[in-house]
Order: structure tokens, then C-alpha cells, then sequence
């Protein structure tokens, strides 16, 4: 049954899965150009909102302009309630939410939408005081709650939760001059564009299938949006990233937005007032369910093929399952045969197929399994020694081909180590020269540069030092034993200038207990000195704060020993297991070889080395060289 089940999963996998991926790339590709679609759109439709606006502004100064000849003769008739019986229709024809006429002093003799304003001083007004200048001022403006109250607008501009009450107008000021080119008084007139849909949103969208809104900052004043919820669009909120975006960057801007419980597709575009500041935004939206509905039909579809093709996968898994089952259940009765040792099991099934193939090899197998049955058991007698033989040369070749790997690994070392070092060690001779002969010149001309020079030249010897221990570690070391007093040899490594320079440095007590009359040991001084030196700087280095640093020498029947203690750092157990490994170290500079080297010494000596280190208590290295057979 599981092998049914198998079955019916691969038709199923094999007849959905192109469908799937056909389907899932369709519809991806269908929704990247319905987005791409909607954002050509958006833009576009921001493209002819924003010239609508100005075209908007063009005609408002345009009737304003117009409105020059005859308020000037009704100003010069002093017909001032002419005036305004005249002027409601023009107000009312051309839709203007506001109509200001002062005096060439700025007192306003006409207010249209406010008669309480009549008699006030508007000369302090911005626009006012450019139109009394002789200039024509048009511009996006944010007006004050006061204002507002002022201009009779303050119940109409009303934005649900906005206190202190503010709108946004297009607002207009120029000169009224008389025949003589002299400026009599100043016309100021508007739209309010809070809640002004059927006058600015309406003629943004029309035909475009879009939604249309104008901010005020962040707050929706007018807007064709739908909203589900009361108290509606009108006085909800833009989200603080996007309008932070708009006012900096002063770039048009798209991005997605939900607004109640509906997605869109908006864009946006500033509103500049007369300092080229941004005070408001008009957004431009496509509703995402229209965007996608192209996709969501295709999206049905495919959930209907789907589940067609997982209904007829079932139908086909489940007819030719049963067959192939039978025969299985065939092959398993037989190899459960086998298991039992039956031999003369045979199996019958006629398939036609490769089932039945495999039944007629299964049956000559279990033939042939029965004539080797005997020379199985003849043969299991010499396994046990064979296995033995096998194991033991296997071991002695994984050995040898370990030291092979390590000669081989060595020798490519060597070479490389041998061509960086000639090669880099005739750079650093030239670089040296040339710090010789510059150290030579800024002592007389730049003397406080001398040390960055002294600097230099330590970090080459460094690099060389450094290229001399590769080499050591790549090549095999020539030894020329011969009798060494160690009591002299420790004292050598302590007296070097180098020591005596780090133990100064690094504030070192150093504590020595050598024992006199030492048997001589048979040793190369040189390399046995290079290895306690490497010991005795690793001690020092590991106490950059001061600390104590003590050397004993002793020997019993068979060994001579030499302790080193310091109380550094320490080690972890880790690093105690990796100290000896070449180019391990814990160290910001070096190659991590002076301990392996240190230790190839030691055991070419016959020797041996024991490190005891706990962290943050200190370590002590314990070398052991043999002695010399005593003589009967």
C-alpha cells in the first residue's frame, strides 16, 4: 500500500508540478505587468493632475485679471454695494470660495464670503503686500485658524480631528490700477481645497478610473477615496515615512498604502507654497483589486486544473497501482524466503515488464546461492586469519602513506619557502639600503621622523625572522652533537640583549635555580639554545603586566630537566592541545612555528617536552634531555 501511495505521489508530483510552475510564472508575469500597468498609469495620472492644478491656478488668475477694468470704475464711482451685488455672481459663476478687494492702503473695503472682515487692515497680508507692490502673486498657501475665521471659510475648511482648524486655498493677489497705471487698491481670491471635491479631485480623475486626494502635511482635506467606515475619508492620516520622503527628497513618490480595510497602488506629488516649501501632497490611487483582478481569474482557473489533474493522478495511481503491487508482494514473499535460507523458493510473475525480469534473475540467484552455499562455508573457515592480515597491513598502509603525505606536504614546503625567501629577502636588503641612506638624510632635516624609520627597519628584521623560521621548519635540521653545560646554556639565553630588553620592559622578576655539577649532556648548543630561547620569550611575552619568571635546572638517574614557570596568561585546554601544532597560535604577529620547532628539537635530542598551564595562573614547560650512560 505505501508503495501505491508512492506511486500515486509521483503522478500526482509529475502532472501538477509543470502545471504549477506554468501557472505560478503566468501568474507572477500577469501581476508584474498589471503593477507595471497601474504605476505607468499613476504616473501619468499624476502627470495630468498636476497640470490640471496649474491650469486650475492659471484660469484663477486669469478671471481675477479680468475683474481689473470694472472694479476700478466701480472703486472710482464709490459703487461699492454695486460692487457687490455684481460680484456674487461672478463668485458664484466661477466657483471662488473667497473675494477680497482693499484699498491702495490695504484696507479692505469687499469681502465676499466674510462682510464682518469689511473695514479690517489685510496690508500685513504676505500676498497683499506684493499686489500693493505692483506684482501679481499666485501660490498654494496653508491659512490659519484665524484666517480662516477672517475670510468667513472657517465652518467649511472643518478637517475632523485637525485643532487648531488650517486649509489649504489657492490663493491669488494682484494690483488694481486705474488708467494712469497707478495702483488704487488689490484683488485677493481663491479656492478653499478643503473638502472642494466636485471643484479640484473630481477634475483630476476624470476618465482615468483613478482615485484622486489632497494633504494637508499628513492629513487627507479632500479626497474621492471611498471609505466603509464612518465618519469617512476626510481628516485620516498619510503614513509619517511616506510624507517624511515627499518634503525631503521633494521628488514625486510611489508606494503602497491601505486605507480603511482596502490596498492601493498611490503616488504622490508635492505642493510648493511662495518659499518653495512643501504644504501639502495630491496622491494619485489605483485600487489594488482592480490592479489584480486579471490575475485572480487566472488564479481560479489554476486551482481548478489542479485539483483536475490531482483527481485523475488518484484515478491512474490507483489502476496501475494494484498491479504493480501484486508482483512487489510476489518479489517480497521471495526475498522473505531468502532470508529463511530457502533457496528453493521460486518466484512466478508474468508481467511483461521489468518486474518479471527481476523475478528471473532473483530465481537463477537463488540457484546459483545454492551452489555456493558449500564453498561459502569452506571459505568462512580462513576469513577470521585473512581479516586479521588485512587489518594489520591496512593500518601499517595508512601509516606509511600518512608519512608520505607529511614528506611530500614538507618537500613542496621547502621549495616554496626557498624561492619566497630569496625573493623577499632581496626586496627587504633593497628596502633596508634604501632606509640606511633616508635615515641618513632626515637625521639632518626631519630628526622626529628618525623613529618611524627605526620602526620600519624593526618590522623588516621581524619579516626576516619570520622567513628563517619557515625555512627551519621546511628543511631538515642538521645536529653536530657535542658536550654542552646547561647551566652555561641557560645563562647565555638570559644574558642575550633581547631578553634583557623584554625582561626590562615587561617589568620581569626573574628567579634562577641551577643545580651545580651537572653531567654534561651530548647536545647541538645551537639549535638546543634556539629552542630554550623560544621557551623563554614565550614566557616573557605572556607577561606584558610584570610578573615572575623562574628557571630551574636538575637531573635524576636518566634525564636532565629543565623547568620554565612563568605567571602569564595561562592557556585554555584548547590551545593546550593545539600548542605544538604548526601555525596554530593565539598570537596578533608570528607564524605560530616556534613551539613545533621547539619541539622538533627536543625530540631530536632524544628528548622530551611537558607543558602545565592553567588560565589566568601561569605555565611551566618541563624539557627532559637524556643523560649520558654511566660509565662501571
Amino acid at each position: 500500500m505505501k508503495l501505491q501511495v508512492k506511486l500515486f505521489q509521483t503522478l500526482l508530483f509529475t502532472s501538477t508540478l509543470p502545471l504549477i510552475t506554468v501557472g505560478f510564472i503566468t501568474v507572477v508575469f500577469l501581476g508584474k505587468m498589471a503593477v507595471n500597468d497601474a504605476e505607468q498609469r499613476i504616473e501619468n495620472g499624476i502627470k495630468m493632475s498636476s497640470n490640471t492644478y496649474q491650469s486650475i491656478f492659471n484660469n484663477l488668475e486669469y478671471v481675477v485679471q479680468r475683474q481689473n477694468r470694472r472694479i476700478y470704475s466701480l472703486l472710482a464711482d464709490d459703487q461699492i454695494d454695486l460692487l457687490k451685488n455684481e460680484y456674487s455672481k461672478v463668485i458664484t459663476k466661477n466657483n471662488l470660495d473667497f473675494f477680497v478687494v482693499t484699498d491702495k492702503f490695504g484696507k479692505v473695503l469687499v469681502s465676499m464670503s466674510n462682510p464682518g472682515f469689511e473695514g479690517s487692515d489685510y496690508s500685513r497680508d504676505f500676498f497683499v503686500r506684493k499686489a500693493l507692490r505692483g506684482q501679481t502673486y499666485a501660490s498654494t498657501e496653508v491659512l490659519a485658524e484665524n484666517e480662516l475665521n477672517s475670510l468667513g471659510l472657517l465652518e467649511k475648511a472643518n478637517i475632523p480631528g485637525m485643532n487648531p482648524a488650517q486649509a489649504l486655498v489657492m490663493k491669488v493677489s494682484m494690483p488694481v490700477i486705474n488708467n494712469n497705471e497707478i495702483i488704487v487698491g488689490t484683488m485677493t481670491a481663491g479656492y478653499l481645497l478643503n473638502n472642494n471635491k466636485s471643484l479640484i479631485i473630481d477634475k483630476f480623475t476624470k476618465d482615468l478610473n483613478l482615485f484622486s486626494t489632497i494633504f494637508l502635511g499628513d492629513v487627507r482635506v479632500c479626497s474621492n477615496l471611498p471609505l466603509d467606515k464612518n465618519p469617512g475619508i476626510i481628516g485620516t492620516r498619510l503614513e509619517n515615512n511616506i510624507v517624511k520622503e515627499i518634503r525631503e527628497k521633494k521628488n514625486d513618490y510611489m508606494a503602497r498604502v491601505k486605507v480603511g480595510n482596502k490596498r492601493y497602488l498611490a503616488g504622490y506629488s508635492p505642493l510648493y507654497n511662495n518659499q518653495n516649501e512643501v504644504v501639502g501632497i495630491l496622491g494619485i490611487a489605483f485600487a489594488e483589486k482592480e490592479i489584480f483582478a486579471l490575475r485572480d481569474e487566472l488564479m481560479k482557473i489554476f486551482v481548478l486544473s489542479v485539483i483536475f489533474s490531482t483527481i485523475l493522478a488518484l484515478l491512474i495511481g490507483l489502476i496501475n497501482g494494484a498491479v504493480i503491487i501484486r508482483s512487489i508482494n510476489k518479489l517480497y514473499w521471495g526475498i522473505e524466503a531468502f532470508a529463511r535460507g530457502d533457496f528453493t523458493h521460486r518466484l512466478e510473475i508474468r508481467s511483461q515488464d521489468e518486474i518479471q525480469e527481476l523475478a528471473e534473475f532473483f530465481n537463477k540467484t537463488m540457484i546459483q546461492l545454492m551452489e555456493d552455499k558449500q564453498e561459502l562455508e569452506v571459505c568462512s573457515l580462513n576469513i577470521h586469519d585473512l581479516e586479521t592480515k588485512v587489518t594489520k597491513s591496512a593500518e601499517q598502509l595508512e601509516a606509511t602513506q600518512k608519512q608520505l603525505v607529511k614528506c611530500e606536504r614538507m618537500a613542496a614546503m621547502g621549495r616554496m619557502a626557498t624561492t619566497l625567501s630569496h625573493e623577499l629577502r632581496n626586496i627587504f636588503a633593497e628596502i633596508q639600503g634604501s632606509l640606511y641612506n633616508l635615515r641618513s638624510q632626515m637625521i639632518k632635516d626631519c630628526p622626529h621622523f628618525v623613529g618611524l624609520l627605526k620602526d620600519i627597519d624593526g618590522s623588516l628584521n621581524h619579516a626576516n625572522e619570520t622567513l628563517s623560521n619557515v625555512l627551519k621548519f621546511s628543511y631538515p635540521r642538521k645536529f653536530i652533537f657535542s658536550d654542552v653545560d646547561i647551566n652555561y646554556l641557560m645563562d647565555s639565553v638570559l644574558s642575550f640583549t633581547n631578553i634583557q630588553a623584554q625582561i626590562k620592559n615587561n617589568k620581569i622578576q626573574v628567579e634562577k635555580e641551577f643545580t651545580s655539577g651537572l653531567t654534561l649532556v651530548k647536545a647541538d648548543g645551537l639549535q638546543l639554545r634556539e629552542a630554550i630561547l623560544n621557551l623563554v620569550t614565550n614566557a616573557i611575552q605572556s607577561m606584558p603586566e610584570g610578573g615572575k619568571l623562574a628557571i630551574f635546572t636538575t637531573a635524576d638517574d636518566t634525564s636532565l630537566l629543565i623547568k620554565i614557570v612563568d605567571t602569564g596568561f595561562g592557556m585554555t585546554k584548547e590551545t593546550q592541545a593545539n600548542l605544538f601544532t604548526p601555525f596554530f597560535t593565539t598570537k596578533s604577529r608570528g607564524l605560530g612555528l616556534g613551539l613545533c620547532i621547539t619541539k622538533t628539537i627536543i625530540q631530536e635530542h632524544q628528548g622530551s617536552i611537558q607543558v602545565f598551564s592553567e588560565f589566568g595562573r601561569g605555565t611551566t614547560f618541563i624539557v627532559r634531555l637524556p643523560l649520558p650512560p654511566k660509565v662501571i
